[in-house]
């Protein structure tokens, strides 16, 4: 499906018109805080889909520990729900990405990556909020009870989605 035909077919299914603007790119933006990029990559037919969750500590213990917990958290996808965290060399800014083929997308699938990252999102925001304190434990989101995630990610779609949404 072609990016745009599919970000304005979940636009619709969520209650709201969406499309990308002409940098082919659209921000969701939900009650919780979370911005939620999608960026059409023409040449390489996908959309790039990414949070800036924060900036990497400039204290070079802290700055290591985080990137330790980052590269840790990206191991089979454990603690990111299969996204990606990585760092931007040039901001110092945290991303949470993920990489979506256009060939196989379809609304249901973007729709679960959202739910995903959305959550993910939340959690890896507050760990990096918390790093300076010197108190923080890179989270653990493979100790999640399946039944409750899926429950989670399904409440905060549906509530934050229709009612937050902001292009």
């Amino acid at each position: 499906m072609d990016a745009y035909s599919l970000i304005e077919l979940f636009g619709k299914e969520s209650c709201i018109n969406l499309s990308l603007g002409e940098s082919g790119t659209v921000d969701l933006v939900f009650e919780n805080g979370v911005t939620l990029t999608l960026e059409h990559d023409d040449p390489q037919d996908l959309l790039h889909c990414y949070v800036v969750l924060g900036r990497i500590p400039t204290e070079d213990d802290k700055r290591l520990s985080v990137y330790g917990d980052l590269l840790e958290a990206n191991l089979f996808g454990h603690e990111t729900d299969g996204a990606t965290l990585g760092v931007d060399k040039h901001t110092g800014e945290v991303l949470l990405s993920w990489r979506l083929e256009l060939l196989d997308a379809n609304v249901s699938l973007l729709r679960n990556i959202v739910q995903k990252m959305v959550n993910v999102a939340v959690v890896w925001r507050e760990y990096l909020g918390t790093v300076d304190r010197g108190d923080a434990k890179a989270p653990k989101l493979s100790n999640n009870k399946p039944q409750q995630a899926v429950q989670a990610v399904s409440q905060a779609y549906d509530d934050h989605a229709r009612a937050g949404l902001r292009v």
